[in-house]
């Protein structure tokens, strides 16, 4: 599996529309997170999930930036921004096109029209006046496209839509708790015998919400997708691990079914300091192991 970095990208209408779906692979992103305004997919929260459903307006349900809502809910895992290339059948997700102000505070857009390269709702359905989408009973491994048209500008994000696996949640940040500098880095999880079977891109919070297969036992930071100011690796569980490893990375809990299943620790990456080396792994007890992308 060859690893290619899933990020949000800014395309022309017919571009999105030619793309049909059913491509032989997706384009190469030509830009990163730091795409302002760009098209971003959150979990759609739905009024049963609420203690108090009557509290809240339509608008602060649709903004994951909103802890109060979060903290209102009966099952707060159903909260949270998606990586949209990492959708499960039947799910409830809602696409938004957002712009960050230069104190870094989400604003959504508004008078915003949505649109899939999957015409024929083959996949799933998504209103066009809302970018509410709700995921059909069939999977897909081609590549499908959501585009937001506002003020005659159109951006665009690629999605799938995956068998029902094992969704992981996580958050990645830095030494400090900030999450600021680190939207964008890619997780990846291997099984056991090294395999890549899943990169799951990390959001604007610092979040993450892979879908993987119960046969994964593995995951690290994909390293290069780290900005230059961070080390090539992370601390988990208070142990210090290789990001883009050839050899000590962090094991999976164990035991995985499919259902919903949460890091128990922050993935901390260290600062750079100058002229100071890349602090040495301590997670590990024996040897290398290769891990294949392809």
């Amino acid at each position: 599996m060859k690893h290619v970095p899933k990020l949000t990208f800014a395309v022309l209408a017919a571009v999105l529309c030619g793309c049909g779906g059913t491509g032989g692979g997706s384009p190469k992103p030509t830009t990163s997170l730091n795409l302002n305004p760009r098209v971003e997919c959150i979990v759609t929260v739905q009024r049963t999930n609420l203690m108090h459903p009557d509290e809240w307006t339509d608008a602060q349900l649709a903004d994951p930036t909103n802890l109060q809502v979060k903290a209102d809910l009966i099952d707060p895992t159903v909260f949270g921004v998606q990586d949209p290339t990492n959708i499960e059948e039947g799910e409830e997700m809602t696409f938004q096109l957002v712009n960050y102000t230069a104190a870094g505070q989400r604003q959504i857009l508004q008078n915003v029209s949505f649109q899939s390269s999957d015409s024929g709702s083959t996949f799933g359905v998504l209103a066009s006046n809302t970018g509410q989408y709700v995921a059909g009973a069939s999977a897909t491994t081609q590549p499908l496209f959501v585009s937001a048209t506002f003020n005659g500008q159109t951006f665009a994000t690629q999605y799938d839509i995956k068998i029902r696996q094992v969704r992981v949640l996580g958050t990645v940040l830095d030494g400090s708790n900030n999450a600021a500098d680190l939207a964008g880095a890619q997780v990846e999880f291997f099984d056991q015998s090294g395999t890549l079977v899943d990169t799951v891109t990390v959001q604007f919070d610092g979040s993450f919400r892979a879908s993987v297969p119960t046969i994964t036992t593995q995951f690290t930071i994909f390293g290069d997708s780290l900005p230059d100011t961070f080390y090539h690796s992370f601390s988990y569980g208070g142990l210090q691990y290789d990001a883009n490893p050839v050899g000590c990375i962090p094991a999976m809990p164990t035991g995985l079914v499919v259902g919903t299943t949460i890091l128990p620790s922050t993935l901390l990456v260290t600062p750079r300091v100058s002229g100071q080396s890349t602090p040495p792994s301590t997670g590990c007890n024996s040897g290398p192991v290769v891990h294949k992308k392809g």
